[in-house]
């Protein structure tokens, strides 16, 4: 690499916090992406996410990486920890920007999930920016499957946190996991997300991150979008801090790839990949190294969905077209072609 060894010390703990924030099976795209190419740098940070995963290991490495190894370990808040009048019970997951507790309300006596921003980005004016725009855009969204935001606060050393209803069920990530779903199942789940997204996009904002991770299935079946922490408001645009795409990559639209002007027919790309996931039990375009998924979604063709019925296979197909005025031209548009189809779904 080029740059002196602080410059370079600062990069690769950049690109290593931004892939432990991510699923375990995203950090391999995340890191490719983030180093945009540069080997050397992946190198280092694909050893040090390794080390990280080995109890002990670390520790062992060049004396040079001692600061990386304190920020790693930095003291993250844990169950019994207080923040305004939360008192946290455990860590429940975490995303690009925050961290997920399940939460007492003391005042009312009920869980809740509080999502505290990562300590890293409090003097990151964008990334500060991000986080209340994600506030004020659920906000203005009152939907059954839009998750809500009780409150917006901020703890004593400035970083800011949202709190949102504590849901009782599973990510569609973790429901994947155990194979495809029936078609009435991921129908059932896609429209509820359609719907979501009719009335964000009557409000004229984009979430650009639909992904099963983003989608919960409470025990009752009610389907939740989370997470508009990337999302674009009419006439707002916001960058990213880390290096790489705003969002994940097997889920990005053609247009999103490109960097084009987005509208809200890249949300119905990103679930028609989700919606082909949960019939097949993988992604359309396959998963693998960055360039090779990016190629697959702008040039090739989606891979063959076996034993469905023509009309289904129809609105996977229309969901997936390159051009994104070939693909519907709303949520309620997908919504409704779906509704038809699950009537003779095989």
């Amino acid at each position: 690499m080029t740059s002196g060894p602080s410059e370079q010390w600062i990069r690769v703990e950049e690109i290593l916090n931004g892939a432990l924030d991510r699923q375990p099976d995203e950090r391999a795209a995340f890191i490719e992406s983030a180093c945009c190419g540069d080997e050397a740098l992946q190198r280092e940070v694909g050893s040090l996410l390794d080390a990280h995963d080995r109890p002990g290991a670390l520790e062992r490495l060049a004396p040079h990486i001692t600061p990386l190894t304190a920020r790693l370990h930095e003291a993250e808040p844990g169950p019994g920890s207080v923040i305004g009048p939360y008192a946290l019970v455990e860590r429940i997951g975490g995303g690009g920007m925050g961290i997920v507790y399940r939460a007492l309300d003391t005042r009312a006596d009920r869980s809740v999930a509080l999502k505290l921003m990562q300590p890293r980005f409090t003097e990151d004016a964008t990334a500060v920016k991000r986080f209340q725009l994600e506030a004020s855009l659920v906000a203005t969204l009152d939907h059954p499957n839009i998750c809500a935001v009780h409150e917006v606060g901020e703890t004593a050393d400035g970083r800011l946190y949202l709190v949102m209803p504590l849901y009782e069920g599973e990510t569609l990530r973790q429901r994947l996991a155990r194979g495809p779903l029936p078609v009435g199942e991921a129908i059932d789940i896609t429209v509820q997300v359609t719907r979501g997204l009719s009335k964000a996009h009557d409000q004229g904002i984009v979430h650009r991150d639909i992904k099963p991770s983003n989608i919960f299935v409470s025990a009752d079946g009610t389907v939740t979008l989370l997470d508009f922490g990337i999302a674009k408001l009419a006439g707002v645009t916001l960058t990213g801090s880390l290096a790489g795409p705003l969002g994940t990559v097997g889920y990005m639209s053609p247009e999103q790839l490109r960097g084009d002007p987005l509208d809200h027919r890249t949300d119905l790309w990103s679930l028609g990949v989700v919606l082909h996931e949960m019939l097949a039990g993988q992604r359309p375009f396959g998963r693998g190294a960055v360039g090779v998924v990016v190629n697959a979604i702008v040039h090739g063709e989606p891979a063959h969905l076996p034993e469905l019925s023509a009309a289904l296979g129809d609105v996977v197909r229309t969901a997936l077209a390159k051009s994104r005025d070939a693909r519907f031209a709303s949520a309620r548009a997908f919504e409704a072609a779906l509704l038809a189809a699950g009537t003779g779904a095989a």
